[in-house]
């Protein structure tokens, strides 16, 4: 997992707008993740998934062959999930995150790692 910053972000009285460009992403996602509930526990071979919390906070579990990682992340943080790193959002708070990944969603390229 790759912890990114935003490249461009600018606040004034009508509100903010955050830029955070890594790549070539082909399926965007929303992810509306109650307290107390678990998303992932899986892995892809191909896919990347940025992920960035527009609101909440979650418990973000990575495993994979360096050990296993815990980050505790809430609005604004930003992500990259690199392929074969097993991924687990845990909702701390009523949660919501977007998520855009670098191939369209396949379940032949998840792997469920629980």
């Amino acid at each position: 997992m790759q912890r990114l910053k935003a490249e461009y972000q600018r606040k004034e009285d009508r509100g903010t707008l955050t830029q955070v460009n890594t790549g070539e992403w082909k399926q965007l996602n929303i992810l509306e993740i109650k307290k107390g509930n678990t998303f992932g526990g899986h892995y892809h071979k191909e896919k990347e998934e940025l992920f960035y919390i527009v609101f909440g906070k979650v418990e973000f579990i990575i495993e994979n062959e360096q050990g296993t990682f815990t980050e505790s992340l809430g609005k604004g943080d930003c992500f990259l999930v690199e392929p074969y790193d097993t991924h687990t959002i845990c909702a701390l708070q009523d949660t919501i995150i977007v998520e855009v990944l670098s191939h369209p969603y396949s379940k032949e390229d998840t792997y469920e790692n629980l």
